[in-house]
Protein backbone atom coordinates (compact mmCIF):
# COMPACT_ATOMS: atom_id res chain seq x y z
CA UNK A 1 0.00 0.00 0.00
CA UNK A 2 1.03 3.50 -0.62
CA UNK A 3 0.67 4.81 2.91
CA UNK A 4 3.52 2.31 4.08
CA UNK A 5 5.65 3.96 2.12
CA UNK A 6 5.20 6.95 3.68
CA UNK A 7 4.82 5.50 7.04
CA UNK A 8 8.75 4.66 6.72
CA UNK A 9 9.54 7.97 6.20
CA UNK A 10 7.48 8.79 9.86
CA UNK A 11 9.07 11.74 12.19
CA UNK A 12 11.32 9.70 14.85
CA UNK A 13 10.12 7.96 17.70
CA UNK A 14 10.84 11.67 19.54
CA UNK A 15 9.09 13.49 18.05
CA UNK A 16 5.72 11.12 17.31
CA UNK A 17 4.49 12.39 20.71
CA UNK A 18 4.26 15.66 19.12
CA UNK A 19 3.00 15.07 16.01
CA UNK A 20 -0.27 13.16 17.89
CA UNK A 21 -0.52 14.94 21.03
CA UNK A 22 -3.42 16.72 22.81
CA UNK A 23 -5.84 19.41 20.43
CA UNK A 24 -6.84 21.71 22.64
CA UNK A 25 -10.12 22.91 21.15
CA UNK A 26 -13.08 24.19 22.08
CA UNK A 27 -15.94 21.88 22.15
CA UNK A 28 -19.46 23.45 21.09
CA UNK A 29 -21.89 22.48 23.71
CA UNK A 30 -25.06 20.79 23.01
CA UNK A 31 -27.37 23.94 22.64
CA UNK A 32 -30.44 24.12 25.02
CA UNK A 33 -29.27 20.93 26.89
CA UNK A 34 -29.08 22.85 30.45
CA UNK A 35 -32.89 23.71 30.35
CA UNK A 36 -35.68 22.61 29.01
CA UNK A 37 -35.46 18.95 27.35
CA UNK A 38 -37.80 20.05 24.28
CA UNK A 39 -35.32 22.77 23.59
CA UNK A 40 -32.07 20.08 22.89
CA UNK A 41 -31.93 19.00 19.25
CA UNK A 42 -34.09 15.60 18.43
CA UNK A 43 -32.96 13.62 15.44
CA UNK A 44 -36.12 12.32 14.69
CA UNK A 45 -37.45 16.08 14.09
CA UNK A 46 -36.00 15.52 10.43
CA UNK A 47 -36.26 12.73 7.74
CA UNK A 48 -33.99 10.09 9.13
CA UNK A 49 -33.24 8.94 6.17
CA UNK A 50 -31.30 12.67 5.41
CA UNK A 51 -29.65 12.74 8.85
CA UNK A 52 -28.29 9.48 7.99
CA UNK A 53 -27.03 10.54 4.56
CA UNK A 54 -25.88 13.74 6.20
CA UNK A 55 -23.33 11.88 8.50
CA UNK A 56 -22.24 9.09 6.17
CA UNK A 57 -21.22 12.50 3.57
CA UNK A 58 -19.61 14.18 6.39
CA UNK A 59 -18.11 11.24 7.46
CA UNK A 60 -16.81 9.73 4.20
CA UNK A 61 -15.51 12.98 3.46
CA UNK A 62 -13.32 13.21 6.85
CA UNK A 63 -11.90 9.76 6.05
CA UNK A 64 -10.66 10.54 2.53
CA UNK A 65 -8.80 13.73 3.35
CA UNK A 66 -7.46 12.69 6.66
CA UNK A 67 -8.12 13.10 10.72
CA UNK A 68 -10.59 15.55 11.95
CA UNK A 69 -11.78 16.44 15.22
CA UNK A 70 -15.14 14.52 16.27
CA UNK A 71 -18.21 16.75 14.56
CA UNK A 72 -19.00 18.45 17.93
CA UNK A 73 -16.06 20.45 17.74
CA UNK A 74 -16.02 23.76 15.41
CA UNK A 75 -12.63 24.38 15.57
CA UNK A 76 -11.03 21.13 16.27
CA UNK A 77 -10.88 20.36 12.07
CA UNK A 78 -9.04 22.97 11.02
CA UNK A 79 -6.07 22.02 14.20
CA UNK A 80 -6.30 18.37 13.78
CA UNK A 81 -5.11 18.78 10.37
CA UNK A 82 -1.95 20.75 11.18
CA UNK A 83 -1.04 17.65 13.78
CA UNK A 84 -3.11 14.61 11.72
CA UNK A 85 -0.37 11.34 11.03
CA UNK A 86 1.36 12.43 7.64
CA UNK A 87 0.53 9.03 6.65
CA UNK A 88 -2.66 9.57 6.37
CA UNK A 89 -2.26 12.22 3.27
CA UNK A 90 -2.48 9.24 0.69
CA UNK A 91 -5.42 8.21 2.55
CA UNK A 92 -7.66 8.88 -0.73
CA UNK A 93 -6.45 5.81 -2.47
CA UNK A 94 -9.13 2.80 -3.69
CA UNK A 95 -7.21 0.23 -1.87
CA UNK A 96 -7.38 2.16 1.88
CA UNK A 97 -11.23 2.73 1.38
CA UNK A 98 -13.88 1.83 4.05
CA UNK A 99 -17.75 1.55 4.90
CA UNK A 100 -18.06 4.86 7.32
CA UNK A 101 -20.36 3.82 10.26
CA UNK A 102 -22.65 6.87 11.07
CA UNK A 103 -22.57 9.35 14.00
CA UNK A 104 -25.96 9.98 14.27
CA UNK A 105 -26.83 7.48 16.98
CA UNK A 106 -23.30 8.37 18.56
CA UNK A 107 -24.75 12.08 19.21
CA UNK A 108 -28.07 10.39 20.33
CA UNK A 109 -26.35 8.89 22.96
CA UNK A 110 -24.40 11.69 24.01
CA UNK A 111 -27.80 13.78 24.21
CA UNK A 112 -29.11 11.14 25.98
CA UNK A 113 -26.28 10.80 29.11
CA UNK A 114 -26.24 14.36 28.92
CA UNK A 115 -30.20 14.70 29.98
CA UNK A 116 -29.84 11.47 32.11
CA UNK A 117 -27.21 13.90 34.26
CA UNK A 118 -29.13 16.85 33.98
CA UNK A 119 -32.64 14.50 35.24
CA UNK A 120 -30.43 13.65 38.44
CA UNK A 121 -30.95 9.72 37.90
CA UNK A 122 -28.38 7.17 37.01
CA UNK A 123 -27.63 4.33 34.52
CA UNK A 124 -26.78 1.35 36.09
CA UNK A 125 -23.98 -0.85 34.54
CA UNK A 126 -22.74 -4.10 35.02
CA UNK A 127 -19.63 -5.83 33.62
CA UNK A 128 -20.11 -9.08 31.51
CA UNK A 129 -23.78 -8.86 32.81
CA UNK A 130 -25.21 -11.37 29.89
CA UNK A 131 -21.57 -13.13 29.73
CA UNK A 132 -20.93 -14.37 33.22
CA UNK A 133 -22.25 -14.85 36.71
CA UNK A 134 -21.48 -16.66 39.42
CA UNK A 135 -22.79 -19.54 38.76
CA UNK A 136 -22.99 -19.68 34.62
CA UNK A 137 -20.68 -18.80 31.72
CA UNK A 138 -22.50 -18.07 28.56
CA UNK A 139 -19.67 -17.47 25.93
CA UNK A 140 -22.47 -17.87 23.09
CA UNK A 141 -24.37 -14.87 24.46
CA UNK A 142 -27.53 -16.59 23.80
CA UNK A 143 -28.78 -17.41 27.34
CA UNK A 144 -29.80 -13.96 28.59
CA UNK A 145 -28.60 -14.80 32.08
CA UNK A 146 -27.65 -11.63 33.78
CA UNK A 147 -27.42 -12.17 37.82
CA UNK A 148 -28.75 -8.83 37.92
CA UNK A 149 -32.37 -10.11 36.82
CA UNK A 150 -31.49 -13.02 39.37
CA UNK A 151 -31.63 -11.23 42.00
CA UNK A 152 -34.27 -7.78 40.70
CA UNK A 153 -36.14 -9.02 37.36
CA UNK A 154 -34.63 -6.02 36.00
CA UNK A 155 -31.54 -6.10 33.32
CA UNK A 156 -28.56 -3.24 33.88
CA UNK A 157 -29.31 -0.10 31.39
CA UNK A 158 -25.63 -0.93 30.76
CA UNK A 159 -23.56 -3.37 29.74
CA UNK A 160 -19.81 -3.77 30.04
CA UNK A 161 -17.19 -5.94 27.82
CA UNK A 162 -13.50 -5.75 26.98
CA UNK A 163 -12.10 -5.15 23.51
CA UNK A 164 -8.95 -7.41 24.83
CA UNK A 165 -11.34 -10.11 25.00
CA UNK A 166 -12.46 -9.86 21.13
CA UNK A 167 -8.60 -9.58 20.37
CA UNK A 168 -7.93 -12.94 22.36
CA UNK A 169 -10.40 -14.50 19.86
CA UNK A 170 -13.58 -14.46 21.66
CA UNK A 171 -16.76 -13.75 19.93
CA UNK A 172 -19.13 -11.07 21.71
CA UNK A 173 -21.92 -9.88 18.68
CA UNK A 174 -24.72 -11.68 20.43
CA UNK A 175 -24.31 -10.54 24.00
CA UNK A 176 -24.04 -6.84 22.28
CA UNK A 177 -26.83 -7.01 20.18
CA UNK A 178 -28.86 -9.01 22.92
CA UNK A 179 -27.98 -6.27 25.45
CA UNK A 180 -28.36 -3.33 22.69
CA UNK A 181 -32.18 -4.65 21.91
CA UNK A 182 -32.97 -4.25 25.57
CA UNK A 183 -32.47 -0.31 24.91
CA UNK A 184 -29.26 -0.82 27.17
CA UNK A 185 -26.21 1.44 26.69
CA UNK A 186 -22.93 -0.39 25.55
CA UNK A 187 -19.94 0.14 26.99
CA UNK A 188 -16.23 -1.35 26.31
CA UNK A 189 -12.80 -0.77 28.11
CA UNK A 190 -9.37 -1.88 26.70
CA UNK A 191 -6.95 -3.55 29.04
CA UNK A 192 -4.89 -4.02 26.74
CA UNK A 193 -1.55 -6.27 26.16
CA UNK A 194 1.58 -4.92 25.12
CA UNK A 195 2.11 -4.04 21.62
CA UNK A 196 6.10 -4.84 22.07
CA UNK A 197 6.27 -8.03 23.29
CA UNK A 198 2.97 -9.24 23.49
CA UNK A 199 2.64 -9.49 27.60
CA UNK A 200 -0.34 -8.51 29.49
CA UNK A 201 -1.67 -4.75 30.26
CA UNK A 202 0.94 -5.03 33.37
CA UNK A 203 3.82 -5.53 31.55
CA UNK A 204 5.94 -2.55 30.61
CA UNK A 205 8.65 -3.96 28.92
CA UNK A 206 9.99 -1.76 25.62
CA UNK A 207 8.10 1.11 26.98
CA UNK A 208 4.97 0.51 25.30
CA UNK A 209 2.88 3.89 25.25
CA UNK A 210 5.48 5.62 22.86
CA UNK A 211 6.13 2.11 20.76
CA UNK A 212 2.83 1.78 19.65
CA UNK A 213 2.68 5.27 17.82
CA UNK A 214 4.14 5.06 14.13
CA UNK A 215 7.63 4.28 13.85
CA UNK A 216 8.09 2.58 16.98
CA UNK A 217 8.62 -1.20 17.55
CA UNK A 218 5.13 -2.06 18.65
CA UNK A 219 2.91 -0.04 15.75
CA UNK A 220 2.63 -3.14 13.96
CA UNK A 221 0.96 -4.90 16.55
CA UNK A 222 -0.93 -1.76 17.94
CA UNK A 223 -2.55 -1.68 14.39
CA UNK A 224 -3.49 -5.11 13.92
CA UNK A 225 -4.85 -5.23 17.02
CA UNK A 226 -7.35 -1.94 16.32
CA UNK A 227 -8.00 -4.10 12.92
CA UNK A 228 -9.51 -6.34 14.96
CA UNK A 229 -11.23 -4.01 16.95
CA UNK A 230 -12.84 -2.29 13.79
CA UNK A 231 -13.90 -5.52 12.22
CA UNK A 232 -16.01 -6.40 15.64
CA UNK A 233 -17.62 -3.29 16.00
CA UNK A 234 -18.52 -3.15 12.62
CA UNK A 235 -20.96 -6.23 13.34
CA UNK A 236 -22.83 -4.55 16.48
CA UNK A 237 -25.79 -3.03 14.22
CA UNK A 238 -29.48 -4.08 14.48
CA UNK A 239 -30.64 -3.76 10.75
CA UNK A 240 -28.95 -1.00 9.57
CA UNK A 241 -28.20 1.01 12.04
CA UNK A 242 -24.69 0.66 14.05
CA UNK A 243 -24.81 0.68 17.99
CA UNK A 244 -22.74 3.16 19.28
CA UNK A 245 -20.75 2.03 21.83
CA UNK A 246 -19.00 3.55 24.74
CA UNK A 247 -14.71 2.97 25.05
CA UNK A 248 -12.82 3.63 28.53
CA UNK A 249 -9.45 4.16 26.49
CA UNK A 250 -6.31 4.01 28.78
CA UNK A 251 -7.88 3.80 31.81
CA UNK A 252 -6.36 4.17 35.46
CA UNK A 253 -3.37 5.98 34.22
CA UNK A 254 -2.91 7.75 37.18
CA UNK A 255 -1.92 4.89 38.89
CA UNK A 256 0.64 2.30 38.07
CA UNK A 257 -0.76 -1.33 37.63
CA UNK A 258 -1.01 -0.90 33.84
CA UNK A 259 1.69 -0.39 30.86
CA UNK A 260 0.09 2.90 30.11
CA UNK A 261 0.13 3.88 33.40
CA UNK A 262 1.92 6.53 35.96
CA UNK A 263 5.20 4.89 36.72
CA UNK A 264 5.48 3.09 33.09
CA UNK A 265 4.18 6.02 30.49
CA UNK A 266 4.36 10.33 30.64
CA UNK A 267 1.93 12.65 30.04
CA UNK A 268 2.76 13.70 26.70
CA UNK A 269 3.09 10.10 25.20
CA UNK A 270 -0.03 9.09 26.81
CA UNK A 271 -2.15 11.77 24.75
CA UNK A 272 0.21 10.96 21.98
CA UNK A 273 -1.00 7.33 22.19
CA UNK A 274 -4.24 8.22 23.36
CA UNK A 275 -5.37 10.62 20.41
CA UNK A 276 -3.15 8.14 18.03
CA UNK A 277 -5.63 5.00 18.76
CA UNK A 278 -8.63 7.49 18.59
CA UNK A 279 -8.01 8.83 15.38
CA UNK A 280 -6.86 5.12 13.80
CA UNK A 281 -10.53 4.37 15.16
CA UNK A 282 -12.53 7.45 14.31
CA UNK A 283 -11.07 8.78 10.78
CA UNK A 284 -8.75 5.82 9.97
CA UNK A 285 -11.23 2.96 9.79
CA UNK A 286 -14.23 5.19 9.98
CA UNK A 287 -15.97 4.08 13.27
CA UNK A 288 -18.21 7.03 13.93
CA UNK A 289 -20.38 4.94 16.47
CA UNK A 290 -17.54 5.66 19.29
CA UNK A 291 -17.77 7.81 22.18
CA UNK A 292 -14.85 7.92 24.30
CA UNK A 293 -14.70 8.12 27.94
CA UNK A 294 -11.67 8.89 30.31
CA UNK A 295 -11.36 7.37 33.42
CA UNK A 296 -8.46 8.00 35.67
CA UNK A 297 -8.35 6.72 39.42
CA UNK A 298 -8.39 8.16 42.63
CA UNK A 299 -8.76 11.33 41.17
CA UNK A 300 -9.32 13.10 44.50
CA UNK A 301 -5.67 12.39 45.20
CA UNK A 302 -4.42 12.77 42.02
CA UNK A 303 -6.40 15.81 40.27
CA UNK A 304 -4.12 17.40 38.38
CA UNK A 305 -2.16 14.57 37.25
CA UNK A 306 -5.86 13.39 35.82
CA UNK A 307 -7.03 16.23 34.55
CA UNK A 308 -4.66 18.76 33.57
CA UNK A 309 -1.44 16.93 33.16
CA UNK A 310 -2.56 13.43 31.28
CA UNK A 311 -5.41 14.79 30.08
CA UNK A 312 -5.76 13.68 26.46
CA UNK A 313 -7.67 17.36 25.21
CA UNK A 314 -11.60 18.28 25.05
CA UNK A 315 -11.91 17.77 21.83
CA UNK A 316 -10.59 13.68 21.66
CA UNK A 317 -12.56 13.44 25.29
CA UNK A 318 -16.45 13.04 25.22
CA UNK A 319 -17.61 11.87 28.93
CA UNK A 320 -15.45 12.61 31.90
CA UNK A 321 -15.43 9.25 34.31
CA UNK A 322 -13.48 8.79 37.16
CA UNK A 323 -13.10 4.98 38.47
CA UNK A 324 -12.56 4.07 42.45
CA UNK A 325 -12.43 0.99 44.43
CA UNK A 326 -11.91 0.97 48.08
CA UNK A 327 -12.15 -1.08 51.19
CA UNK A 328 -15.44 -1.06 52.69
CA UNK A 329 -14.74 2.00 55.44
CA UNK A 330 -12.84 3.40 52.80
CA UNK A 331 -15.09 3.45 50.15
CA UNK A 332 -18.11 5.97 50.90
CA UNK A 333 -15.55 8.54 51.91
CA UNK A 334 -13.35 7.93 48.68
CA UNK A 335 -16.13 7.93 45.77
CA UNK A 336 -18.00 10.86 46.71
CA UNK A 337 -14.62 12.51 47.40
CA UNK A 338 -13.55 11.73 43.60
CA UNK A 339 -17.08 12.61 41.99
CA UNK A 340 -16.68 16.04 43.50
CA UNK A 341 -13.44 16.26 41.40
CA UNK A 342 -14.32 14.79 38.13
CA UNK A 343 -18.09 15.75 38.00
CA UNK A 344 -16.91 19.31 38.92
CA UNK A 345 -14.54 18.81 36.34
CA UNK A 346 -16.99 17.44 33.66
CA UNK A 347 -19.51 20.54 34.90
CA UNK A 348 -16.18 23.12 33.24
CA UNK A 349 -16.00 20.95 30.29
CA UNK A 350 -19.42 20.92 29.46
CA UNK A 351 -19.72 17.20 28.98
CA UNK A 352 -20.88 14.21 30.75
CA UNK A 353 -20.03 12.48 33.87
CA UNK A 354 -19.43 8.96 34.77
CA UNK A 355 -18.20 6.80 37.42
CA UNK A 356 -16.91 4.38 34.75
CA UNK A 357 -15.83 1.75 37.07
CA UNK A 358 -16.46 1.30 40.81
CA UNK A 359 -17.22 -1.27 43.86
CA UNK A 360 -15.35 -2.60 46.92
CA UNK A 361 -11.94 -4.10 46.07
CA UNK A 362 -11.78 -7.63 45.82
CA UNK A 363 -15.95 -8.27 45.91
CA UNK A 364 -18.64 -7.62 47.89
CA UNK A 365 -18.83 -11.00 49.34
CA UNK A 366 -17.86 -9.78 52.87
CA UNK A 367 -20.31 -6.76 53.24
CA UNK A 368 -22.23 -6.97 56.32
CA UNK A 369 -24.48 -4.10 55.64
CA UNK A 370 -27.32 -5.75 54.26
CA UNK A 371 -28.44 -1.90 52.64
CA UNK A 372 -24.67 -1.34 51.44
CA UNK A 373 -26.19 -0.31 47.66
CA UNK A 374 -28.83 2.44 49.17
CA UNK A 375 -26.33 3.45 52.05
CA UNK A 376 -23.13 4.10 50.57
CA UNK A 377 -23.57 4.13 47.38
CA UNK A 378 -26.48 5.42 46.01
CA UNK A 379 -27.33 7.73 48.93
CA UNK A 380 -24.32 8.67 49.48
CA UNK A 381 -23.31 9.97 45.97
CA UNK A 382 -26.70 11.54 44.76
CA UNK A 383 -27.45 13.35 48.25
CA UNK A 384 -24.08 14.66 48.98
CA UNK A 385 -23.85 17.66 46.36
CA UNK A 386 -25.66 18.63 43.32
CA UNK A 387 -22.19 18.29 41.65
CA UNK A 388 -22.41 14.50 42.06
CA UNK A 389 -25.71 14.26 41.39
CA UNK A 390 -24.58 14.97 37.80
CA UNK A 391 -23.16 11.70 37.65
CA UNK A 392 -25.07 9.83 33.96
CA UNK A 393 -23.87 6.23 34.91
CA UNK A 394 -22.49 4.20 36.80
CA UNK A 395 -20.84 0.77 36.24
CA UNK A 396 -19.59 -2.19 38.39
CA UNK A 397 -17.51 -5.10 37.70
CA UNK A 398 -18.58 -8.90 36.63
CA UNK A 399 -19.41 -11.31 38.99
CA UNK A 400 -16.63 -13.78 38.60
CA UNK A 401 -17.43 -16.81 41.31
CA UNK A 402 -19.52 -16.94 44.35
CA UNK A 403 -16.55 -15.81 46.62
CA UNK A 404 -15.77 -12.85 44.16
CA UNK A 405 -18.73 -10.90 42.74
CA UNK A 406 -20.13 -7.55 42.90
CA UNK A 407 -24.11 -8.13 42.05
CA UNK A 408 -25.49 -10.37 44.84
CA UNK A 409 -27.94 -13.21 43.84
CA UNK A 410 -30.80 -12.84 45.88
CA UNK A 411 -29.65 -15.08 49.00
CA UNK A 412 -26.53 -13.31 49.53
CA UNK A 413 -26.11 -10.80 52.22
CA UNK A 414 -26.53 -7.33 49.94
CA UNK A 415 -29.51 -8.42 48.00
CA UNK A 416 -32.19 -6.68 49.73
CA UNK A 417 -30.69 -3.30 49.58
CA UNK A 418 -29.61 -4.16 45.78
CA UNK A 419 -33.24 -4.53 45.18
CA UNK A 420 -34.35 -1.46 47.15
CA UNK A 421 -31.66 -0.13 44.71
CA UNK A 422 -33.21 -1.47 41.50
CA UNK A 423 -36.81 0.06 42.65
CA UNK A 424 -35.52 3.54 43.43
CA UNK A 425 -36.33 6.43 40.98
CA UNK A 426 -33.19 7.34 40.76
CA UNK A 427 -31.60 4.38 39.24
CA UNK A 428 -32.30 3.66 35.66
CA UNK A 429 -32.30 0.02 34.22
CA UNK A 430 -32.92 -0.81 30.75
CA UNK A 431 -36.77 -0.92 29.70
CA UNK A 432 -36.99 2.19 32.19
CA UNK A 433 -40.02 3.95 31.09
CA UNK A 434 -38.23 7.45 31.75
CA UNK A 435 -35.54 6.57 29.48
CA UNK A 436 -38.10 5.71 26.38
CA UNK A 437 -39.47 9.28 26.37
CA UNK A 438 -35.35 10.35 26.76
CA UNK A 439 -34.86 8.18 23.86
CA UNK A 440 -37.48 9.18 21.77
CA UNK A 441 -36.72 12.96 22.19
CA UNK A 442 -33.47 12.21 21.19
CA UNK A 443 -33.68 9.63 18.30
CA UNK A 444 -31.98 7.00 20.22
CA UNK A 445 -33.76 3.81 19.69
CA UNK A 446 -32.34 0.24 18.91
CA UNK A 447 -34.41 -2.40 20.61
CA UNK A 448 -37.95 -2.45 21.92
CA UNK A 449 -39.69 -0.33 23.93
CA UNK A 450 -40.93 -1.11 27.62
CA UNK A 451 -44.26 -2.32 28.25
CA UNK A 452 -46.51 0.47 30.25
CA UNK A 453 -46.42 -1.54 33.29
CA UNK A 454 -42.37 -0.59 32.89
CA UNK A 455 -41.75 -4.42 32.20
CA UNK A 456 -39.07 -5.16 29.26
CA UNK A 457 -38.41 -8.61 30.41
CA UNK A 458 -41.40 -10.19 28.12
CA UNK A 459 -40.69 -9.60 25.05
CA UNK A 460 -36.46 -9.49 25.25
CA UNK A 461 -36.02 -9.31 21.46
CA UNK A 462 -38.76 -7.75 19.95
CA UNK A 463 -38.25 -7.57 16.10
CA UNK A 464 -36.45 -10.25 14.14
CA UNK A 465 -33.27 -9.39 12.24
CA UNK A 466 -30.98 -11.40 9.72
CA UNK A 467 -27.80 -10.37 11.38
CA UNK A 468 -28.79 -10.45 14.83
CA UNK A 469 -28.76 -13.38 17.39
CA UNK A 470 -31.67 -16.11 17.14
CA UNK A 471 -34.92 -14.82 19.38
CA UNK A 472 -34.24 -16.73 22.52
CA UNK A 473 -36.75 -16.93 25.45
CA UNK A 474 -36.08 -14.76 28.17
CA UNK A 475 -34.65 -15.92 31.23
CA UNK A 476 -36.20 -16.39 34.73
CA UNK A 477 -35.18 -15.32 37.76
CA UNK A 478 -33.85 -18.72 38.77
CA UNK A 479 -31.62 -19.44 35.51
CA UNK A 480 -27.70 -19.27 36.44
CA UNK A 481 -28.47 -19.26 39.48
CA UNK A 482 -26.74 -22.10 41.92
CA UNK A 483 -30.34 -23.71 42.51
CA UNK A 484 -30.06 -24.36 38.70
CA UNK A 485 -26.87 -26.32 39.13
CA UNK A 486 -27.65 -28.34 41.39
CA UNK A 487 -30.74 -29.88 39.67
CA UNK A 488 -28.53 -30.50 36.60
CA UNK A 489 -25.60 -32.67 35.86
CA UNK A 490 -23.15 -30.91 33.29
CA UNK A 491 -19.65 -31.71 31.37
CA UNK A 492 -17.50 -29.01 31.19
CA UNK A 493 -16.50 -28.21 27.37
CA UNK A 494 -14.34 -25.06 28.27
CA UNK A 495 -11.33 -25.92 30.23
CA UNK A 496 -8.86 -23.03 28.71
CA UNK A 497 -11.26 -20.80 29.98
CA UNK A 498 -8.78 -18.19 31.90
CA UNK A 499 -9.39 -14.23 33.79
CA UNK A 500 -7.64 -11.07 34.27
CA UNK A 501 -8.57 -11.14 38.05
CA UNK A 502 -7.54 -14.06 40.46
CA UNK A 503 -6.50 -17.30 40.61
CA UNK A 504 -8.09 -19.49 37.90
CA UNK A 505 -9.69 -22.52 39.49
CA UNK A 506 -10.06 -25.17 36.38
CA UNK A 507 -13.31 -26.99 38.69
CA UNK A 508 -15.43 -24.28 39.51
CA UNK A 509 -18.16 -25.10 37.25
CA UNK A 510 -19.23 -21.26 37.14
CA UNK A 511 -15.98 -20.45 35.32
CA UNK A 512 -16.48 -22.32 32.29
CA UNK A 513 -19.54 -22.57 29.19
CA UNK A 514 -21.23 -25.98 29.81
CA UNK A 515 -23.25 -28.44 27.72
CA UNK A 516 -26.00 -29.88 30.13
CA UNK A 517 -26.53 -33.33 29.89
CA UNK A 518 -29.94 -33.45 31.03
CA UNK A 519 -32.82 -30.30 31.29
CA UNK A 520 -34.13 -29.59 34.49
CA UNK A 521 -37.88 -30.89 34.80
CA UNK A 522 -40.48 -27.77 34.41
Amino acid sequence: RLWLKELRRAPPRSTMADTYGAVEGVETPLTGFQGDIEAAPAPRSRSRAAVVMACMMVSGAAATVGARAYSGSTTGAAQMAAVEPEVETLAASEADAEVVVGSWQREALRSVLKKVGYTQNIIFGHENSNREGQYFWDNAGMDAHSDVFNTTEQYPGMYGFSFQDIINGNKLTNHVLNAAKQNAVIEFFWEADNPVNGGGARDNTGYPCAALLPGGAGNANWTASMDKIVEAVKEFKIGGTHIPIILRLFHECTESWYWWGDEYCDNVNYKAAWNYTRWYFNEKSGLKNILYVYAPAKVSETEWQAYTNWYPGTDQVDIIGFDRYAYVKAYNDYVKADCEVACGFALSEGKPCALAETGIADGIENVDNDQWFMTDLLDNLMNSSDTCRRLSYMLTWSNEQPGRYWVPLPDQQTASGFVKFTKDKRTVFAGDVRMDAIYDTYGYSLGHKSDDDGDASGDLHGESSTDGPRPIDPTTPISGTKSMLEELDFQISRPDVDKDWGPYDPNAAHRLRKEYVSEPEE
